[in-house]
């Protein structure tokens, strides 16, 4: 580490060369699953961090009994299958107990699995650290290429040797001048494409994908959602359901087998999850809590709301004024009807007048 000049290249390891760089992303990860369940009672010869490291990256664990004292012993299963397929004996070989024995695995010990088919975490995270990791090297690439803005080509040795000093002082920190036109005439300049920073863009969505993804497989709600603006309520937790089947599936494991431990061995072992694992339990439960609290009292507010009984109250009465406009105009239209048959009759009667005026002129 004294060295300075072999630090860059040194981490540079842990993006460009992909068998460290997936190798570091496992380890890494496994570090923080260390995490995920919490014992109790656990003998001094059997420590936590060893039990979970045997189960997330072998898949099993033997514990048993050598010499008065626990062990949880690694090995492979064997002999003849019971009647559902699985495994009757575990061969262990241990070279600091300088222990060589099979075992029957129902009667010498109890076998703990990591999940129900006794796979450990490596496949999963092994392979999200490959496509991590293929992610990080494009993305390195792509920001790299981001310092290229222009590109210069030169005709001639001396052209190239000039634009080479030019930018190496540009490059120093130093003011350059330029002193011929030769070299003005002899170099040329493309400019590079800028759709680099559209790549960059992706290139991290899609690593943030990625880990997300992992984690969520993993039991912890990581979001992936790289909106500008700010996310509502269902967006964070749309994913909640499929965060606890495989971190629970993994706990009954446990569970399972530290009763048959405290049955055979006489110990008052238990376990549960832990750390942020354990707080997405709880919430989970609350909000269940919560909706079957929901079901069974229901919110008076979803109750009718009165204002539409109000609206349909005012409908009626708009109709009501329509007809009431209806009516007075057939009222108007009647009294027109009236008049114009008054007038007439007043017309008749004073046609009938000078009639008999007519008459008595005549006579």
């Amino acid at each position: 580490m004294k060295r300075k000049d072999n630090i860059y290249k040194l981490y540079q390891a842990q993006i460009r060369d992909k068998d460290t760089a997936v190798t570091e992303f496992m380890a890494n990860t496994l570090a923080k699953t260390q995490s995920m369940f919490a014992y109790e009672g656990l003998p001094d010869s059997i420590p936590q961090k060893e039990l979970e490291r045997l189960l997330q990256t072998t898949g099993n664990a033997f514990v048993t009994s050598v010499d008065g004292i626990l062990y949880a012993l690694s090995g492979g299963k064997g002999g003849e299958p019971d009647v559902y397929g699985r495994a009757t004996l575990y061969t262990v070989a241990n070279p600091a107990l300088k222990l060589s024995k099979t075992y029957d695995i129902q009667k010498d010990g109890v076998l703990i699995e990591n999940d129900s088919n006794g796979e450990s975490l490596l496949p999963l995270i092994g392979r999200y650290a490959v496509l991590h990791t293929d992610g990080l090297i494009s993305l390195n690439t792509a920001s790299i290429l981001t310092r290229i803005t222009m590109l210069i080509s030169a005709s001639d040795d001396k052209t190239k040797q000039s634009a080479e000093e030019f930018l190496c002082k540009i490059e120093n920190g130093e003011f350059s001048i330029i002193g011929e036109n030769a070299f003005f005439k002899g170099v040329n300049m493309q400019t590079a494409p800028t759709t680099n920073s559209v790549y960059i863009t992706q290139l991290i969505e899609l690593i943030q994908y990625y880990k997300a993804s992992m984690y969520n497989e993993l039991g912890l709600n990581a979001n992936y959602n790289m909106k500008r603006e700010r996310l509502n309520l269902g967006e964070v937790s749309m994913n909640v359901d499929v965060l606890l089947p495989y971190v629970d599936n993994m706990l009954k494991e446990r569970q399972n087998a530290v009763e048959k431990i405290n049955e055979m061995f006489d110990t008052e072992i238990s376990v549960k999850l832990d750390s942020s694992w354990g707080l997405e339990r709880d919430n989970y439960n609350a909000l269940a809590a919560d909706l079957e609290t929901a079901k069974e009292n229901p919110d008076p507010t979803d109750e009718p709301d009165p204002t539409e009984e109000t609206q349909e109250t005012t409908g009626t009465d708009g109709n009501d004024t329509e007809t009431t406009e209806t009516e007075t105009e057939q009222t108007e239209t009647t009294e027109t009807e009236e008049t114009k048959e008054t007038d007439g009759n007043d017309t008749e009667t004073e046609q009938t007048e000078e009639t008999e005026e007519n008459k008595d002129d005549k006579q």
